[in-house]
């Protein structure tokens, strides 16, 4: 799914994409000429495996989601600088691309199977 820069409104547009058995929705709102604050949740079920035991199973996820799109090159002006920020570079915010960021940044912490969970409390 994409959308164009120039076609968000300052009072935003809603957004929907899945990706597999995730799905991502929200609102996109343009903050700037070239800056776009995308607010979401991520929900669904995810194959992983356990960090633990490497065991498949199914990760669960419900994460709210908060990444700002950038046209063109980010540059920090306004004296905040932001950690979650995506360039784009043809005019146009491609939803699915970020919610596929979104799911490696997930992916990336540690996430164990029940048997595992369970074994780590004790």
């Amino acid at each position: 799914m994409n959308i164009e820069f120039k076609k968000i409104p300052a009072n935003g547009i809603h957004f929907e994409t899945s990706l597999g058995d995730i799905r991502f929705f929200g609102e996109a709102i343009k903050t700037s000429k070239t800056m776009v604050k995308c607010t979401g949740v991520m929900e669904g079920n995810l194959p992983h495996l356990c960090d633990r035991c490497a065991e498949s199973f199914k990760l669960m996820v419900n994460e709210r989601v908060e990444v700002f799109a950038s046209e063109g090159l980010y540059e920090d002006n306004e004296g905040e600088e932001l950690l979650n920020v995506i360039e784009f570079f043809d005019g146009s915010i491609d939803i699915d691309t970020m919610l596929q960021s979104e799911i490696e940044a997930f992916k990336s912490d540690y996430h164990y199977c029940g048997q595992c969970e369970q074994l780590k409390g004790e």
